[in-house]
């Protein structure tokens, strides 16, 4: 009953998202980089909400692995402000900052995985806080304002 109410809720909220993010974008075309934090984003949501219960972990996980991939294809791509830096110098200094900070952040992602496989509650909330502030920081300096 357990495992199909939780399939019952991830699903729910993987369509209802997908809905949401449809109905919001119409007329933006996201490039390949947008695409693939959409899905990273998408996928930390729900590992956001599946922590909570370490009964969930395992999902959490999976959303992880999910994570994982999608950030390892993003590290090669360009960020859209880095048409914004002005000179040779600036603009690989700014792809240099974003390809580490996306290094890094695929190497918490991983830490993160191991410690929802472990079912170490303790390892997976300081990793998540990690998360939060590297996510911060990247989106602060490599994500241009939202124009809303």
């Amino acid at each position: 009953m357990k495992k199909n109410t939780l399939l019952f809720l991830v699903l729910s909220m993987i369509l209802s998202s997908q809905y949401a993010l449809a109905q919001h974008d119409e007329g933006h075309e996201h490039t390949p980089l947008e695409e693939e934090m959409e899905h990273i984003g998408d996928a930390w949501k729900l590992v956001r909400r599946a922590i909570r219960d370490p009964e969930q972990f395992s999902a959490a996980a999976e959303q992880v692995a999910i994570m994982i991939k999608h950030a390892k294809k993003s590290i090669d791509m360009e960020p859209s402000l880095l048409a914004e830096q002005d000179g040779a110098e600036a603009k690989k200094k700014f792809l240099e900052g974003y390809q580490k900070g996306m290094k890094q952040t695929l190497a918490l992602l991983e830490e993160l995985h191991a410690a929802l496989e472990a079912g170490d509650q303790t390892a997976v909330a300081a990793t998540v806080d990690k998360i939060n502030d590297a996510r911060k920081k990247g989106h602060k300096t490599y994500k241009p304002e939202d124009k809303d």
